[in-house]
């Protein structure tokens, strides 16, 4: 597997894990953020996940870098509905590229 792809995507796992954790807190306890902080939080664990796993070269690192796209782009949709705050708009855009470059690395697989 191409070692920038992998680099890529770990760093954009990171940036992600940053902005769900701001967005999960900024929205927590908030009338109608209810699934906007439950996708954040199962985003940040996902990318989490996947940073961890490539620490150890793990065997099911392709596995975790699908959920972790899915969980990404579950993120960013509905991130996007409330783009008029800041803190979402930032995570929506953080976790559109995390997705892109989990499917870039996802690529390399195939």
């Amino acid at each position: 597997m191409d070692t920038k792809k992998i680099e890529n995507c770990i760093a954009a796992c990171r940036k992600c894990v940053d902005t769900c954790e701001t967005c999960s807190t900024e929205n927590t306890g908030k009338a109608g953020m209810e699934n906007s902080v439950k996708l954040c939080i199962a985003c940040r664990d996902a990318c989490t996940n996947l940073i961890n796993a490539s620490k150890n070269t793990a065997t099911n690192l392709e596995e975790l870098c699908k959920k972790c796209e899915e969980a990404c782009i579950a993120c960013a949709t509905e991130c996007e509905k409330h783009a008029d705050m800041h803190h979402c708009k930032v995570c929506a855009e953080a976790c559109r590229q995390c997705a892109k470059e989990c499917k870039a690395m996802l690529a390399e697989t195939a």
